[in-house]
């Protein structure tokens, strides 16, 4: 088998210095606004997840010292499942994460830049996990 599919960037992470700024600047400068459906992770500090007009880009955003944590892929639940087989296979170090409305795994780079492959497709994932 070869290597699995990714569908596109699904959202970049951004730490700000001051989050209630960052939105600010978002919506002003480029016309980004608040995704309702996933406003209930933010607890103060993020990570909250802005949208473009087109609904085409995505961003979370963290208030948070230090680097941004890098891309978040987006794939369906079987590129996920087929995903967390192939890095297996290069013993890349994988950490799942349930949140509720979508699944992602978290993985770092030979550099160790941290990324997310990501799915809304959380039913199927979850039946694929049991």
């Amino acid at each position: 088998m070869g290597i699995p599919l990714l569908n596109g960037v699904d959202h970049c992470h951004l730490n700000v210095d001051d989050l209630t700024r960052a939105v600010t600047w978002y919506r002003d400068v480029l016309g980004f606004s608040v995704v309702p459906e996933l406003a209930f992770w933010d607890e103060g500090k993020g990570p909250l997840t802005l949208e473009d007009q087109a609904k085409t880009i995505r961003l979370a955003l963290f208030e948070a010292p230090g680097n941004s944590k890098g891309i978040a892929f987006s794939v369906n639940a079987e590129q996920f499942l087929a995903w967390l087989e192939h890095l297996a296979q290069f013993n890349i170090k994988t950490v799942i994460a349930d949140h509720g409305v979508t699944y992602s795994m978290y993985f770092k780079d030979c550099a160790g830049n941290s990324h997310e492959i990501t799915s809304h497709d959380y039913e199927q994932i979850k039946k694929g996990l049991e």
